[in-house]
């Protein structure tokens, strides 16, 4: 039986990526989401925003693989505005 969906693991350059949202004060929680396998246009190892919803965002992680679906809870939410402006500043487009 293939396994699908949720990932409990991240590509190397992706794991990067996270963990530098880690360690930002105000994310007080990151959660993977699913993951898909595509062709993109994107480096591996990109964070681009995807959507605010409530309590975070969401985002999309480009692998060499594919993209996975992220959620990352923002606290104080206040401070959704920055998180979104330093993934622009350091993913650009």
């Amino acid at each position: 039986m293939e396994k699908t969906g949720r990932h409990k693991s991240l590509e190397k350059d992706v794991k990067r990526s996270v963990e530098w949202l880690k360690s930002l004060t105000y994310v007080s929680r990151v959660v993977i989401g699913t993951s898909e396998s595509c062709r993109h246009k994107y480096a591996p190892g990109t964070l681009r925003w995807k959507s605010d919803v409530p309590g975070g965002i969401k985002i999309n992680a480009y692998s060499g693989k594919g993209v996975t679906d992220i959620f990352i809870k923002v606290d104080p939410i206040e401070q959704r505005p920055l998180l979104k402006t330093l993934l622009n500043e350091r993913f650009p487009c």
